[in-house]
C-alpha cells in the first residue's frame, strides 16, 4: 500500500522549516490507518509541485496493491496531482463526493490499479480514508467484514448543519445505562485533528438532514 503526500508547504517532522509551513501529519496518520486495516504502508514521502517529481514518485508507487496520496485535489490546487495521473494512463472515475469533510475525494484506477487522491486537510484525510480506503484494502484482503461497525446511540446535544452533504461528526461513543450515548467534540473541523484523535466514533449525519436533537438516537461508525 503506497502513501504520498504532496505539496511545496508540506514538511516532514525532522525538517526544520525555512517559512511557512504545514508539518506532514497526513503520512504518518494514513501509514496507521493502513495497518488498523490489515494492509501494509510503504510511505514514499513528499512530492513536491513539480511534475517530474511527482511521476517520479507515482511511477514508485505503482509498484504498490493501492495507491493513496494526500493534498493537490481540491478546487484551487495545483492540478499538477491530477495531470500528472492523467499522463501515467488514470482512468478518472470521480471526484467530489457529497460528504463533509472529505468533498474533495478523487479516485480512478492504471490499468485495474486503484488510486485515491484524499484531501490535504488532516481530518478530511482521515474520514475519506475510513469511508473509502479502508473499505477497498479490506476487500484485497479477501475479508468479509470490509467497513466499521456501527451501532445506534442517543446523541447527548443538539448538533447542526446545512443540508445537501452527508456529515461525520468526531464523537466520544460511550454506554451509559445499558445504552450507547455519542457525545459529539466541541470542535469539528477539517483541520482540527485533535478532536479526531481523540474520537472512538463518527456520528453520521444524514445527507438532507438540517437538525438531530438531543436525546435522538443517531449512527454511529466506532473506530475502535
Amino acid at each position: 500500500m503506497a502513501i504520498l503526500s504532496t505539496g511545496d508547504e508540506i514538511v516532514d517532522l525532522d525538517e526544520i522549516p525555512s517559512g511557512p509551513c504545514i508539518y506532514n501529519s497526513n503520512g504518518y496518520m494514513l501509514s496507521a490507518q493502513v495497518l488498523s486495516a490489515g494492509g501494509v504502508p510503504h510511505y514514499l514521502g513528499i512530492a513536491r509541485d513539480k511534475e517530474e517529481d511527482l511521476l517520479e514518485k507515482f511511477q514508485w508507487a505503482l509498484k504498490a496493491d493501492i495507491l493513496v496520496s494526500s493534498g493537490g485535489v481540491s478546487a484551487g490546487d495545483h492540478d499538477l496531482v491530477k495531470a500528472s495521473l492523467k499522463k501515467m494512463g488514470q482512468e478518472m472515475l470521480f471526484w467530489k463526493v457529497a460528504m463533509k469533510p472529505g468533498k474533495p475525494l478523487a479516485f480512478g484506477k492504471i490499468g485495474e490499479k486503484p488510486i485515491f487522491g484524499l484531501p490535504g486537510n488532516p481530518v478530511s484525510s482521515f474520514v475519506s480514508f475510513e469511508q473509502f480506503v479502508r473499505p477497498a484494502i479490506r476487500k484485497t484482503l479477501g475479508c468479509q467484514d470490509l467497513a466499521h461497525t456501527t451501532v445506534q446511540a442517543k446523541l447527548t446535544k443538539t448538533v447542526r448543519k446545512k443540508p445537501g452533504r452527508l456529515h461525520f461528526l468526531s464523537s466520544t461513543v460511550f454506554r451509559e445505562n445499558g445504552e450507547y450515548k455519542a457525545a459529539p467534540a466541541e470542535e469539528q473541523g477539517s483541520g482540527i485533528l485533535k478532536s479526531a484523535m481523540n474520537a472512538n466514533g463518527l456520528l453520521i449525519f444524514p445527507l438532507e438532514a438540517s437538525e438531530i436533537a438531543e436525546g435522538e438516537t443517531v449512527t454511529v461508525q466506532l473506530l475502535e
